[in-house]
Formats: C-alpha cells, sequence, structure tokens
C-alpha cells in the first residue's frame, strides 16, 4: 500500500465546512503539500498523523504540517463534522506563522485540546472565516487577517503549556519516524535505520506498514520530493535540489518527481 498526495491549493487559504459520514475504508494514509487545520465540532471520529493515534472529542483542534502522512479515522455511517482549513505553506511562512506546525511537528502534538477561555475565540475566528461574504468589501483582506491571527493564537497556545491528550501509537514506530523527519537528506534507507535501531530490517519494515500503511522507500522518496518542490520555489536549479534533497542520482529524482507533480523538477 502507498501513501498518495492528494488535494491541491491554489489560493493563501481555503476553508470547508463539512458534515457528512466517512468510511475508514474510503480514505487512505496520504499527505498534503499545503497546511492543514481540522476544529473537530461533532460525532465520534480520532486521527491517525505519522503513526500517531488520537481519539477526538468536539472542540479538539488538529494540525496537520504539509507533508505529514495522516488519515481521519472514522467508523462507518457515523457522522463527522469539522472545519478543515487548508493554509498554503508560502503564506504561512509569512512572518513565521507556520511555527505552530513546526512546532506540532518537532513535538509530536498534533492535537490540541484546549480549555474553553482558550478554545472559545479559535472556533468563533472559524465561524468567522466561514460565514464570510466573498462579495463583501475587502473580504479577501479580512480572510487573510483572520487566518494570520489563528496561526498567532495557535502558537500561543501552544506555548502556554502541554495541551494535546495522549497519544496512542507504537513508540518505535514514533521514534523511527521522528528520526527519518530529523534526516531526511542522509541515509535512511532500512538498512540503515535497521542499523541504526539495532532491529532486524525485515522486523523495521513489517513494523512501519502496520503503523503507518506505507513502504519506508515510498515514505522517505514522498518527504523529500516535497522538500525539492520548496527549494525549487526557492529558486534552487533542479540539479541543486535534487542533491539537496537527498537523492543521489538526478534520473531517479526527475522520474519521480515528474510521476508525483505531473510535471518535470525543470517547469
Amino acid at each position: 500500500m502507498a501513501y498518495s498526495l492528494r488535494g491541491y491549493l491554489e489560493e493563501d487559504w481555503r476553508l470547508f465546512r463539512l458534515k457528512d459520514t466517512v468510511s475508514l475504508s474510503e480514505i487512505d494514509w496520504h499527505y498534503h503539500s499545503f497546511h492543514k487545520l481540522i476544529f473537530f465540532r461533532s460525532g465520534a471520529a480520532g486521527y491517525g498523523i505519522e503513526g500517531r493515534h488520537w481519539p477526538l472529542e468536539p472542540g479538539d483542534i488538529v494540525l496537520v504540517p504539509r507533508g505529514c502522512v495522516h488519515r481521519p479515522e472514522v467508523g462507518t455511517g457515523v457522522p463527522y463534522g469539522r472545519d478543515a482549513v487548508y493554509i498554503s505553506a508560502a503564506f504561512a511562512a509569512e512572518g513565521g506563522l507556520d511555527a505552530c506546525f513546526r512546532r506540532a511537528g518537532e513535538t509530536g502534538q498534533y492535537v490540541l485540546r484546549l480549555p474553553e477561555e482558550a478554545r472559545h475565540p479559535l472556533f468563533h475566528l472559524a465561524d468567522a472565516l466561514a460565514e464570510d461574504a466573498p462579495e463583501a468589501f475587502a473580504a479577501p483582506m479580512l480572510g487573510r487577517l483572520r487566518i494570520q491571527e489563528l496561526l498567532i493564537a495557535l502558537t500561543r497556545a501552544q506555548i502556554s503549556g502541554p495541551l494535546s491528550p495522549p497519544a496512542e501509537c507504537n513508540e518505535k514506530a514514533a521514534e523511527i519516524l521522528k528520526y527519518i523527519s530529523d534526516h531526511l537528506t542522509e541515509d535512511v534507507s532500512a538498512d540503515a535505520l535497521a542499523g541504526h535501531f539495532y532491529v532486524s530490517k525485515y522486523h523495521l519494515m513489517r513494523l512501519f506498514r502496520e503503523e503507518t500503511g506505507h513502504s519506508i522507500h515510498r515514505y522517505v522518496s514522498g518527504k523529500r520530493l516535497l522538500y525539492a518542490r520548496e527549494l525549487l520555489g526557492q529558486g534552487l536549479s533542479p540539479t541543486e535540489s535534487c542533491f539537496r534533497c537527498g537523492y543521489r542520482d538526478y534520473s531517479a529524482f526527475a522520474r519521480a518527481y515528474k510521476k508525483q507533480f505531473g510535471t518535470s523538477p525543470k517547469g
């Protein structure tokens, strides 16, 4: 089973207010090239991110940094009410407003369960974003300001203390995922990881697939391609982006990039 890139975002941000029934079998492990926030409002659901799993409660906020493999965990026929906010990585990076996503990735605390006084203003901002009339005067400008305010408030909430509910995870799998993210441009092949963690290569590969739904190779390749896309956006050449993101063969990189994004790294 391979994980896939899902969804595209051409705007700075976009909000979807959704309440439907989603079967777990309908949504596989996947990732995005943008950041995502989930404001969980109603129903019974959980969320899996990077090998960790959280049972959600109404009022929880899920932070999914770009490139993080994730999926909702919902029983068949169970209502799942949420606001999903997609945020461009480039937009969030302006002024360091992507700090909340970076902190989530560094700490593994992808779910916030805030006290009422901290949660209410954030959900109020989500309500305002959903209810704004797009044709109203200066609506795009106001929307940008509200997204910026939302990201600032989320980061302040993270800084104020540990507010993430306990996650269910295999600690070894979570440790391996964190190591890969921290050493993405180095040798993180199955052989190298097995040597670093002193485990059998085949045990490690089986554990990784059981916990994440995909192979180590595909996981690492997808992360590197996203990083390469970011480097290309910063003006680096395709060749430099190839080697900076961890690939060692340009031909293999170019083929993988085109397969993933539908275009050559040369544009």
